[in-house]
Formats: structure tokens, sequence, C-alpha cells
């Protein structure tokens, strides 16, 4: 499934009830708010990274303030209808990631590049 169709259908669920990973959880707990990866957090709004291509969530905090995480620091609740879509799409890009540049100064990667479908 590409990035734009997975973002089309997860508005469709908005709001959507997900769980932090590591850098959500830092930069939430430096904003003062106590959260653990136990933490339910409800996702208001989705969009594409410019910069990135990455599926980028607002996440409404408790106090009122809202955070912006990346879809692959976020994890869907194991019984939503979206969470084995966002698990591969969470995979897919952690693949690509990972993967060796000849020179990363000059690298050109986006998620995007990965769904041209």
């Amino acid at each position: 499934m590409s990035a734009q169709k997975l973002l089309i259908e997860f508005k469709k669920h908005l709001p959507v009830r997900v769980y932090g990973k590591g850098p959500v959880i830092e930069l939430m707990r430096e904003m003062g708010a106590r959260v653990d990866k136990k933490t339910s957090l409800q996702v208001t709004d989705a969009f594409r990274s410019n910069e990135s291509g990455e599926i980028v969530c607002n996440i409404a905090l408790e106090n009122g303030e809202k955070v912006s995480a990346a879809l692959t620091n976020l994890k869907l609740d194991i019984k939503h209808p979206l969470f084995s879509k966002v698990r591969d799409y969470r995979n897919e890009v952690a693949e690509e990631l990972a993967k060796p540049t000849q020179n990363i100064n000059n690298s050109s990667f986006r998620v995007g590049n990965l769904y041209k479908k």
C-alpha cells in the first residue's frame, strides 16, 4: 500500500489511539508530560512531510499542547483495523533507512521513494 493511500485510510479513522516509542516519549517528557510506552495518546490529524515524504501525526496532549511525531515512532493498538498496515509501513521505512548509502551527505532518500506505485 502506498504511503498516500495509507494516509487517506488512516485519516478516516481519526482520532486514533496510539502509543509512543523512544523519541516521542523523550520529547513529551522534556515538555513536562508524564508518559511512558503504555500511555495512550490521541492522534488528531496526519499529513505527509514535504521534506521526508513520511507520514507525520499531530498528537493532542492532556494539557492542550500538540506534538508532531512520525507515524514510524508510534504504535497502534493491536485491535485497530490498520494495525498491520501501519506496522508494515513502519518496517519498510526502517529497512530503507538502515541501508547504507555511498555518500551520506548527498543522500536523496525520501520515504516517498518507497511508494512510487
